[in-house]
C-alpha cells in the first residue's frame, strides 16, 4: 500500500535522471529559509530552543521528503528558474540548451572533411547539399540491425572499457560508464544509429583507430544528421523546425525524425540559440 501510494506521488518527470539541479537547488534553499523562519518565530513565542529546533528539523524533513519525491517544493520552480537563472548558472548544473549526442564535449574536428574521406557522404559544396553514398547507406542499415548488445557495442564503438549502462528518459537516452555520465542521446534509435555507423567507419575508414572519444563522438553526430532511413522502422526521416520546451528553459532546434513513428535522431539548435527563457 505505502509503495502505491509513493508510485502515485511521486514526480517521475522531475526525478531521478530527470531531475533539475538548479531547481532542487532552489526549493532546498526556500525549505531552509521556511524551516529557519519558524525556528526564530517559535523562539519568538517563548517556545524552548528544543522544541523549537525539532519543529524546524521536522519541517525541513517534510520538505525533503516532498523536493525528493516530487523534485520541486514550489510548484512553478521551473518557469523561476528559466525566467531568473542566468545561462551561465544553468550551464553550471549541466543544463545544455539542447540534448548532447555522441557523449564527450566537442573537439574541432572537421566532420564534413572526415566524411568525405570515409566516402560516408558525397561531395558538395555545402552540409546542405551532402547526401549518403549508396555504399555506406546499406553498410551502415545492416550494421544496426547487427547489433545485439548495446553496451558492448557502446565500449567497442567509443574505445571505452568498465560497465556500461544504458537509460532511457522521457526527453533522452543516456549513457553512463562505470556509474559516470558519459553522454546522451536524443533517443534509442539516434544511439543505435551512431553504434551501426562506428561499426563500418572501423571496417572502412583508416583514421577511425586513431581518433579519440570526443572526436568519434562528433563525427557521429555529424553524419546522423543525414540519415535517410529511421534504424527503428526504416521509414524514411523528414526534417522540420520546433521549439523544444525543457525545465530550464525553450530553444527553437532543427530536428531529424522519422516521418512515420516519430521517433527523433538528431537535433541541432538554430540560429539564434535558446530563447530568452532559457537553457534546458
Amino acid at each position: 500500500m505505502n509503495s502505491i501510494f509513493l508510485d502515485r506521488y511521486r514526480r517521475s518527470e522531475y526525478t531521478g535522471s530527470n531531475r533539475c539541479l538548479p531547481c532542487t537547488l532552489v526549493n532546498t534553499i526556500i525549505a531552509v529559509v521556511i524551516a529557519n523562519t519558524a525556528f526564530i518565530c517559535l523562539l519568538r513565542l517563548n517556545y524552548r530552543p528544543a522544541h523549537a529546533a525539532i519543529a524546524a528539523v521536522a519541517m525541513l524533513g517534510i520538505a525533503a521528503i516532498q523536493i525528493w519525491l516530487r523534485g520541486y517544493l514550489i510548484p512553478g520552480t521551473p518557469r523561476l528558474t528559466r525566467r531568473y537563472f542566468p545561462p551561465w548558472v544553468l550551464r553550471a548544473f549541466g543544463k545544455e540548451p539542447f540534448v548532447i549526442d555522441g557523449g564527450r564535449a566537442e573537439s574541432d574536428l572537421d566532420v564534413e572533411h572526415h566524411l568525405e574521406a570515409a566516402n560516408a557522404v558525397t561531395s558538395a559544396d555545402t552540409a546542405a547539399n551532402i547526401e549518403l553514398t549508396d555504399s555506406f547507406a546499406e553498410a551502415w542499415r545492416s550494421a544496426i540491425e547487427d547489433i545485439a548488445s548495446v553496451d558492448s557495442a557502446v565500449r567497442d564503438v567509443f574505445d571505452v572499457d568498465g560497465v556500461v549502462q544504458v537509460d532511457d528518459t522521457d526527453r533522452s537516452v543516456r549513457v553512463s560508464l562505470d556509474s559516470r555520465p558519459f553522454g546522451r542521446w536524443v533517443s534509442r534509435a539516434a544511439l543505435l544509429a551512431d553504434l551501426g555507423a562506428g561499426r563500418v567507419f572501423a571496417d572502412q575508414y583508416d583514421a577511425w583507430p586513431e581518433a579519440s572519444t570526443a572526436e568519434r563522438g562528433q563525427l557521429l553526430g555529424g553524419l546522423r544528421r543525414h540519415i535517410a532511413i529511421c534504424p527503428m522502422c526504416a521509414a524514411e526521416t523528414t526534417f522540420d523546425a520546433a521549439t523544444v520546451t525543457g525545465c530550464c528553459g525553450d530553444v527553437r532546434v532543427g530536428i531529424v525524425s522519422c516521418g512515420d513513428c516519430g521517433v527523433r535522431l538528431y537535433e541541432v539548435p538554430l540560429e539564434g540559440g535558446p530563447t530568452t527563457e532559457g537553457w534546458s
